[in-house]
């Protein structure tokens, strides 16, 4: 995993815009530390979790694919923020399985020009019927995105398969191609980073398995 490039140096501040929120938000809170601007969208909480913090606006609503009082399309939360393509800005997405959707019904180009990074928990990794349109969603965000980072979550439901125990709930960072170093290498069997710990404590964290054909 690599450290995100700075910010480019202008009068305004990156924005990371968080999708599902909590009363314990930590990674909000964090980024609005190092002067992010954060916007936070969830509609099944009632107020902010830190309104305390002048760098973290919350706005009461779910992501959906219209603009109503209710829910509100990630491109119109782009469109109200005035996101500019300059700065390192983040997307935090964690919104209960509605993430395949948004992606089905976004422009991955917009994503390309607007973020840098983006974190994503993938909800029912699970194989099943829909395994494949998932696929299909994954390999249009992987046109403009590497993954840097994977973990499994523990709150899923575990399963094995081909021998290793996986997890139908996965999170991964990614970064914008073409801010891959260009000695960035893959990696290939079992393999841990020191931010990785486990979700819920009491539960061993997951271990990956990288093939080695993927590490190319």
């Amino acid at each position: 995993m690599y450290a995100p490039p700075p910010p480019v140096a202008n009068n305004k501040s990156p924005i990371a815009i968080s999708l599902g929120v909590s009363p314990y938000s930590p990674w909000d809170l964090d980024m609005a530390n190092r002067g992010y601007k954060v916007l936070e969208i969830d509609g099944s909480i009632e107020s902010a979790p830190y309104p305390e913090n002048q760098n973290i606006t919350f706005i009461k609503k779910f992501i959906g694919d219209k603009n109503d009082e209710s829910f509100i399309t990630l491109e119109q939360v782009m469109r109200d923020c005035s996101l500019d393509t300059n700065a390192h800005n983040i997307l935090q997405c964690d919104i209960e399985n509605a993430e395949w959707e948004m992606l089905e019904s976004m422009d991955m180009e917009i994503l390309k020009n607007c973020f840098s990074q983006m974190i994503f928990e993938f909800h029912g990794c699970n194989p099943n019927k829909i395994t494949q349109r998932r696929f299909r969603v994954l390999e249009q965000l992987n046109k403009y995105f590497v993954p840097i980072w994977t973990h499994f979550n523990s709150n899923g439901r575990l399963f094995v398969g081909n021998g290793l125990f996986l997890s139908s709930l996965v999170e991964v960072c990614y970064l914008r191609r073409d801010l891959l170093p260009s000695d960035a290498k893959g990696v290939s069997g079992f393999y841990r980073l020191s931010i990785d710990s486990p979700n819920l404590i009491g539960l061993p964290d997951i271990p990956l398995f990288f093939p080695p054909q993927l590490s190319r």
